[in-house]
C-alpha cells in the first residue's frame, strides 16, 4: 500500500515538474520572440527615418507641394538647432564636433574624442539681425507669420514683439503763474515772488 503511494506520488511530482519545465520554456519563447519583435520594430524605425532623412536631403531645395510644410518645419527646426547650439558654444567657449558631438576648445584644429577636424566658428550674430519673435506665454521661438504657438497653442497676440517697458511717468511741475519759477511739489507760494502756487486757495 506505501509502496503503492509513494508511486503514485512520484510520478505526480514528475508530471507537475515537467508542466512547470515546459511552462518556462514556453514562457522563455515568448519573452525571446517578445525581444525580437522589439528589435525588428526598432530597425524598421531606423530604415524609415533613413529613407525620410535621404529624401529631405535631396529634395529640400524643391519638395512636392505635398510635403512643402514639412520641409520647412525642418529646415525651421535645424535653424533653431544651430542658433541653440551656437548658443552653447559661445556659453562654454568651446564648438560641437559634427561627427561625435564631443565638445572642441574653440581654438583647437581637431576633435579630441574622434580626431575630426574641428568646425570653423560662426560669426557672432550681428545687432542689426531681425529680433526672432518668441510666444509671450512660452518663450519658444515662433515662425514670422504665427497666429498661434506651436509649442503651447496659445493664440498669440496681434503684437508679438516684446513691448519695451513704458517710461515712468514724470512728476508733473509746478510752475509759478507770475515768474516761471519751478516750485517744489508741497509749496503753496512761490519762493521767488510770493505768488500763490497754482490750485492753492
Amino acid at each position: 500500500m506505501a509502496i503503492e503511494f509513494l508511486d503514485k506520488l512520484t510520478a505526480s511530482v514528475s508530471k507537475t515538474a515537467k508542466q512547470v519545465s515546459d511552462n518556462a520554456k514556453s514562457l522563455a519563447d515568448k519573452n525571446r520572440l517578445r525581444k525580437d519583435v522589439a528589435a525588428i520594430e526598432n530597425e524598421l524605425r531606423n530604415r524609415y527615418r533613413d529613407i525620410g532623412e535621404k529624401y529631405f536631403n535631396e529634395n529640400k531645395d524643391h519638395p512636392d507641394g505635398e510635403y512643402a510644410e514639412m520641409f520647412s518645419a525642418i529646415t525651421e527646426l535645424q535653424a533653431n538647432l544651430s542658433a541653440k547650439q551656437h548658443e552653447i558654444e559661445m556659453l562654454e567657449g568651446s564648438l560641437i564636433c559634427p561627427s561625435c558631438g564631443g565638445a572642441i576648445v574653440i581654438g583647437s584644429r581637431f576633435c579630441p574624442h574622434c580626431g575630426t577636424a574641428a568646425p570653423v566658428p560662426a560669426p557672432a550674430p550681428s545687432e542689426n539681425t531681425a529680433v526672432q519673435p518668441v510666444c509671450p506665454f512660452c518663450g519658444e521661438a515662433l515662425a514670422p507669420d504665427a497666429m498661434f504657438c506651436a509649442a503651447c497653442g496659445n493664440k498669440l497676440p496681434d503684437n508679438t514683439a516684446p513691448a519695451e517697458p513704458a517710461a515712468p511717468a514724470a512728476p508733473a511741475q509746478l510752475v509759478c503763474p507770475n515768474c516761471g519759477e519751478v516750485l517744489s511739489s508741497d509749496a503753496l507760494f512761490c519762493a521767488v515772488c510770493g505768488t500763490k502756487a497754482p490750485g492753492v486757495e
